[in-house]
């Protein structure tokens, strides 16, 4: 993980700050939304790579959307550790905190989620440049995530037959 620049806070401090303030929430492990989560984020994936195949494309809406498979996966991820908080970046601080095993990079995971809010809050345009910087981590990312979370969903789903 790159040493963070002045004044970012790391996914640790991230993690703390909102531990701290009970941004994280414990909850039921629902298979069925979970699984629902998981399933809805892996078919708008399926979309978005056909869309990705066009002539004519957006990289605003590509953009957008991906980062929000990502999150929805992460968020799956967690709610099957009981946790769930609605706060993206405290999502993605618990992931890099809790799981990291799975080596995704916190700064690349701020970059992505920047990026978004300053589309989404300040009306910044994504252009297909933004994309490409991000498009081969980011799919990798939501592949590492899906498997992580089906793999710990069938493990759920064992332990309570």
């Amino acid at each position: 993980m790159k040493k963070e620049s002045a004044g970012e806070k790391s996914a640790k401090d991230v993690y703390e700050e909102l531990s701290t303030k009970g941004e994280y929430k414990v909850v039921h492990i629902d298979i069925a939304v979970i699984k629902t989560i998981i399933d809805i984020a892996i078919d708008d994936e399926k979309y978005l790579n056909y869309l990705l195949e066009q002539k004519t494309r957006n990289f605003r809406i590509i953009y957008r959307d991906y980062y929000t498979i990502l999150r929805e996966l992460c968020d799956a991820l967690i709610r099957l550790n009981g946790i769930k908080i609605s706060n993206h970046q405290g999502c993605f601080a618990y992931i890099c905190t809790k799981f990291p095993e799975l080596k995704l990079e916190w700064n690349l995971l701020e970059k992505i989620r920047k990026t978004r809010n300053l589309n989404i809050y300040e009306g910044k345009d994504i252009l297909e440049q933004d994309w490409k910087e991000i498009e081969e981590k980011l799919k990798l990312y939501i592949s590492i995530i899906k498997g992580e979370a089906n793999q710990r969903l069938k493990n759920v789903k064992n332990k309570t037959r």
